[in-house]
């Protein structure tokens, strides 16, 4: 019998993943042969699965979590399992395409507290450790992600905010894939794509290789962001590379791997970059403009 810990994130991250990628199927299908661009609207998808799959981490595994909440804050099971509950209102406004406004404020906070309460401190009382600034970019690039979600729901009705966000947006993407571009350069013997601690599986060929590339690749597509003409699709191009990681080097280990450990720390990796992807595709729409009416509710028929 498969675990709980098991069980839960994958099914509830799997399930979401389908249920709206159906939900925008007509947002994503072309307009024209070989429009890609249109394929951006599953951002808010990639998101909505991951936080999926957390929360059922979060509902299996609450006692090991509330040991990441800090001792000064109090009930700290409580907070796991309302971190949880959150994650899973959000994916589900996500992949229905509801309450959008308070969903992407809600979740830009959350990331943005677990980023002022946890990894900031943690990366400030360790200055040497590179995962502890990794982690802390990672988190915020979340919580920009969120607001960048905003910026494409409120572009008409307050134009002038949305711009504002979706400026924040690029700079600070376009500055976090510089460095994890550097990561992945500096350090090629770990997993590719989002910074880790963990060396390449050892069935993927040329890993070393693999890594060179993306880190090149995340380097080149934070430079092209810095110009305002080419954010957008840089922007969706790291995206997509996150994706293609996803779907090539850490799905299969799911598969491969042997006992819930190893399992649960495969759907980590899986929904962790499937998370930052959809980020990131979230940021190129906000950034291209024209995005509202890929994420907002499907008109009703004459």
């Amino acid at each position: 019998m498969t675990a709980p810990a098991v069980l839960w994130p994958a099914l509830l991250g799997v399930g979401f993943l389908i249920a709206g990628s159906i939900n925008y199927r007509r947002e994503v299908r072309p307009a024209v042969p070989n429009d890609g661009l249109r394929l951006a609207a599953l951002g808010p998808v990639f998101v909505a699965a991951s936080l999926a799959a957390f929360a059922g981490e979060h509902f299996t595994a609450a006692p090991i979590l509330a040991q990441l909440v800090p001792k000064w804050l109090p009930d700290r099971l409580f907070i796991a399992y309302f971190v949880g509950c959150a994650h899973l209102a959000a994916a589900l406004s996500f992949v229905a395409r509801r309450c959008l406004r308070w969903s992407a404020s809600g979740l830009a906070l959350m990331f943005a507290l677990f980023v002022l309460t946890m990894d900031l401190p943690a990366a400030i009382a360790h200055p040497g450790v590179r995962m502890a600034w990794s982690l802390a970019a990672r988190e915020a690039t979340f919580s920009i992600g969120a607001l960048a979600l905003l910026a494409t729901v409120i572009r008409e009705g307050r134009p002038r905010t949305a711009l504002l966000l979706s400026e924040v947006a690029r700079l600070w993407t376009a500055c976090v894939l510089v460095f994890y571009g550097l990561e992945n350069l500096l350090f090629p013997k770990y997993a590719p794509g989002v910074p880790s601690t963990t060396p390449a599986a050892a069935w993927i060929p040329f890993p070393r290789a693999i890594a060179v590339v993306t880190g090149l690749l995340l380097v080149a597509f934070g430079v092209a962001m810095f110009a305002r003409t080419r954010a957008g699709a840089a922007a969706s191009a790291g995206g997509w590379l996150m994706a293609l990681l996803t779907l090539v080097l850490y799905a299969p280990e799911f598969f491969i791997a042997r006992g819930a450990p190893a399992q649960v720390n495969a759907i980590n990796f899986i929904f962790d970059t499937l998370l930052f992807a959809g980020m990131l595709l979230v940021i190129g729409s906000a950034i291209g403009g024209g995005a509202a009416s890929r994420f907002a509710p499907p008109a009703p028929p004459a």
